[in-house]
């Protein structure tokens, strides 16, 4: 539990969420399903099974390595083959059939793929990824990069999941959200395998259907606000303001319920760069900047995440 950084592959990668989620403190976190392991990583069996309680709150959080590729974009003649990260939330398990419950919030992060034809033959049971990693009992915060393989569409990406139950109102939906991005494709055809930017279960998600970059994305029902950047430095007293992202209840952003308290996004070329660590003033709390790019992409991933408590 904390702050981790490596190079392993995505089912170590799971393996090691999935530990610490259960080492963290307060007991949450429990193995919802003992066949779900990462011992066989073909196909797409490389995953974990996770189940949250506390008190009469109760989510399953399901991380799958997919390695079989999936046709995601399918407008001829653009179509893209992928393979990646597939987290969904659910609120019930089928403990016979070994499944999440009848769900669609999901996200599918498709950092691993192939455009113009059925050509992915990367194997995720061997690529390495490089990751930067905050887990505690209430969530995680993963910034990814792979290393450069046979693909021509590869992108760095970042996963949160968060519970906070320090609310504006009683809503009575669930206390948890996910915000997953890529720096590459951020939205495809295939409606069982979306690219979602924003699941808040179990209210809505929200999708970006045919965007493939990370500027400009459409990310409804999350606010990054500026003021008048995102995370700056300033050039007077050499602190960094920022604010915490504001997750909605809709898609609108008329509804704001709560701020994330591990991650935020940052701008470059205003005084922070890569690898900059920013203590929160009166507070043990620190986080770090990370600006990644991706083996096909230039553009870069900017957000800082939790690095120390």
């Amino acid at each position: 539990m904390g702050y981790t950084t490596g190079a392993k592959i995505l089912p170590d990668i799971i393996d090691e969420i999935a530990a610490a989620l259960i080492a963290s403190s307060g007991g949450y976190w429990t193995n919802a399903d003992a066949t779900w392991t990462t011992t066989t990583k073909t196909g797409n069996l490389a995953r974990r099974a996770l189940k949250y309680t506390n008190g009469s709150e109760v989510v399953y959080l399901a991380l799958e390595c997919i390695n079989t590729q999936i046709n995601t974009y399918y407008s001829n003649p653009y179509w893209a083959y992928s393979k990646g990260l597939r987290i969904t939330f659910s609120a019930s398990w089928d403990s016979v059939g070994h499944l999440y419950g009848a769900t669609d919030y999901f996200s599918f992060m498709a950092f691993e793929s192939y455009w113009y034809n059925a050509n992915n033959t990367v194997d995720m049971a061997i690529l390495q990824v490089t990751y930067y990693l905050w887990v505690d009992s209430s969530g995680f915060v993963i910034m990814a990069k792979p290393e450069p393989s046979s693909n021509n569409e590869q992108g760095s990406f970042l996963a949160v999941v968060e519970r906070n139950p320090n609310k504006e109102y009683t809503d009575g939906f669930s206390n948890f959200h996910g915000y997953f991005q890529c720096n590459t494709e951020n939205g495809n055809g295939n409606v069982n395998w979306q690219m979602r930017q924003v699941v808040r279960p179990f209210t809505y998600v929200s999708q970006d259907y045919n965007q493939q970059s990370w500027s400009g994305i459409d990310m409804a029902g999350i606010v990054f606000p500026l003021c008048p950047y995102l995370a700056y430095k300033s050039s007077g007293n050499g602190k960094v303001y920022y604010v915490k992202p504001i997750i909605c209840n809709t898609r609108d952003e008329r509804t704001p319920i709560f701020q994330s308290e591990i991650f935020f996004a940052f701008d470059e070329g205003v005084g922070l760069v890569d690898g900059d660590v920013i203590a929160i003033e009166g507070q043990t709390t620190k986080y770090l900047c990370k600006a990644l790019d991706s083996p096909d992409n230039t553009q870069r991933l900017t957000f800082a995440i939790k690095y120390v408590a």
